[in-house]
Formats: C-alpha cells, structure tokens, sequence
C-alpha cells in the first residue's frame, strides 16, 4: 500500500472516531457531516491506490463510481452514499444547516454512524494491506 493510501486511510478513521465522538455529546448534524467526510476519504483512497488522483469533489456516488466499486455495492449502500452527499456542503452554511439540525436526531444519527461503519469496512477490504 502506498504512504498517501496510508494517509488518507488514517484521515478517514480519524474523521469516523470523530463522528462517534459527536454521537456521545449529541451534536447530531455533525455524526453525519463526519460520516460523510470519512467515506469520501476512504474512497478516495481507494481512487489513489489504482493510481488516480483525489479530485475536488463530494459527491459519495460519483467518487464511488471513479473508485469502481459503486456497481459491486448493495442497492441499500448505492442509496445510502446519495442520502449523505449533501452532508458534505450543506451543513457547512446557514440556512442549510439550521434546517438539517432540525431534522437530524439522535435515532437518525445512529443509523448514518452505523450504517457509515459498515461501509467503510466493506471499502477497507478494497484496499491491498
């Protein structure tokens, strides 16, 4: 495995462990953000590792679609990676965020951080160790 997979493998841990520690203080709008921050770097790492580059983007489908590994995935994580990607801009601004604080609660917030944790095991072991 190369140094840069290795980094940003560690970023994308990091920002998962973050996402359970915003669980335990009940900043709900964050577990999500953090989730999604932490596949979008996972995947990218994989983008690395088969020699591309991390590109600008958010988008969960779209980088999973470079990394080739959208069309091996269940339909329930195809959707799951739609339903986070807005997570990555729109809980950064205004009005954006007040109106996902307000529907993010703590039931929602279990099923992204679950959910997050087992698609990043499913892309880990798509990345050689």
């Amino acid at each position: 495995m190369e140094e840069i997979t290795k980094k940003w493998l560690k970023r994308a841990r990091y920002d998962l462990d973050t996402a359970e520690a915003m669980f335990t203080t009940c900043r709900y709008l964050y577990v999500a953000f953090m989730c999604q921050q932490s596949l979008e770097k996972i995947i990218k790492a994989i983008i690395i590792e088969m020699g591309g580059e991390a590109l600008r983007i958010h988008n969960l489908v779209r980088l999973a679609e470079l990394a080739a590994v959208y069309d091996l995935m269940p339909g329930e994580y195809q959707n799951f990676l739609a339903d986070l990607t807005p997570f990555a801009i729109e809980s950064r601004y205004g009005d954006y965020k007040r109106r996902l604080s307000e529907i993010i609660n703590e039931k929602m917030a279990t099923t992204y951080l679950e959910r997050s944790k087992e698609i990043f095991k499913w892309l880990r072991r798509r990345i050689k160790k």
